[in-house]
């Protein structure tokens, strides 16, 4: 379940490369980890990562990222 931490690692490079891609300047991409998986990595990436701790958001399942993964990658 490391694949949000490697995702947003290289999204803004992999976007960059892109000839009709771009993200806004002034949007600021904040990512997130579902709490059930958050405990699955380090003590560190839960108060990063996990949804309770990031302003705006709430529980969320998130398990929809998971189904649309394949199909958008």
């Amino acid at each position: 379940y490391d694949v949000n931490c490697q995702y947003h690692k290289h999204l803004k490079n992999c976007i960059a490369k892109s000839a009709i891609l771009e993200i806004p300047k002034e949007l600021d991409i904040i990512p997130g980890i579902r709490l059930w998986h958050v405990h699955g990595h380090q003590d560190s990436c839960y108060v990063r990562y996990a949804s309770n701790f990031i302003e705006g958001t709430t529980w969320i399942d998130g398990k929809i990222m998971e189904t649309l993964w394949a199909p958008l990658n």
